[in-house]
């Protein structure tokens, strides 16, 4: 974080974390790997104007353009003109409903008024409920840690991996670990592709992660600030700042 805030000062210099916003950049340096991304819909409108960015959209994601972790995001699939089923609810919601939460979403964790759409990714099985997410700590082509994170009702659980797909703790969210969540159908084919997407990155570190849904592996975002880091434990951190330490040199 603290080598984006020196570049962003840094006239002519355009900052990772900058360039891993921008969709566009996204999806054009992803369609030259050949890595599938999820499919913006609608981009960059305010929360006021849900209602018609949502005409003609039977089922979507909607998210901040610029949040953290799962805040704000909301899957659905119309059931009605004005009424939806929430995935991550598991509940029919009306637009009323869905605008009160996103707003005080909004409110609570300070993010822009600024939102966009994305299509509705669902898991191999067929399942109406949002994909796990794997989220992988890549280093110039190498992964440390791998997170997957499985989204319900009473709220989020967590695994964490090994590049070997072996568990490991790591001190964080050690309160909401689940050792009966399973690992993705083709772990090998999900890391290669998160170390291939690292290793033409312009950084020596950054999230990569990804989705195994029903139309194969997609890339769901690049994540170079993740959250909460300090809540790691001495051991990973000291582990990940080694891996980081390395990757500066290569």
């Amino acid at each position: 974080m603290r080598r984006y805030q020196r570049e962003a000062k840094m006239p002519g210099i355009q900052p990772f974390n900058r360039l891993a916003n921008d969709r566009r950049w996204l999806g054009q340096r992803m369609d030259e790997l050949g890595v599938a991304t999820a499919r913006i819909l609608r981009d960059d409108f305010p929360l006021q104007n849900l209602r018609e960015a949502l005409e003609g959209i039977d089922e979507c994601v909607i998210k901040p353009r610029q949040a953290h972790s799962s805040r704000g995001v909301m899957s659905l699939r119309r059931v009605g003109e004005v009424t939806f089923t929430c995935l991550q609810q598991r509940r029919e919601l009306r637009l009323v409903e869905i605008l009160d939460y996103l707003y005080r979403d909004m409110r609570e964790h300070q993010f822009p008024n600024h939102w966009q759409l994305e299509e509705l990714l669902l898991p191999p099985s067929g399942l109406l409920r949002p994909v796990d997410d794997f989220k992988f700590y890549a280093f110039r082509g190498r992964v440390g840690l791998i997170l997957q994170v499985a989204r319900a009702p009473e709220g989020q659980r967590y695994r964490w991996y090994d590049r070997d797909w072996q568990p490991v703790h790591t001190g964080k969210y050690e309160e909401a670990l689940d050792p009966t969540l399973l690992p993705p159908r083709e772990p090998g084919a999900m890391l290669a592709l998160a170390e291939r997407v690292s290793a033409v990155l312009p950084t020596p570190f950054c999230r990569i992660d990804l989705y195994e849904a029903r139309q194969g592996v997609v890339l769901g975002e690049l994540t170079p600030e993740p959250g909460t880091y300090h809540a790691f434990g001495e051991s990973a951190d000291l582990y990940m700042g080694a891996m980081f330490e390395v990757a500066q040199h290569l």
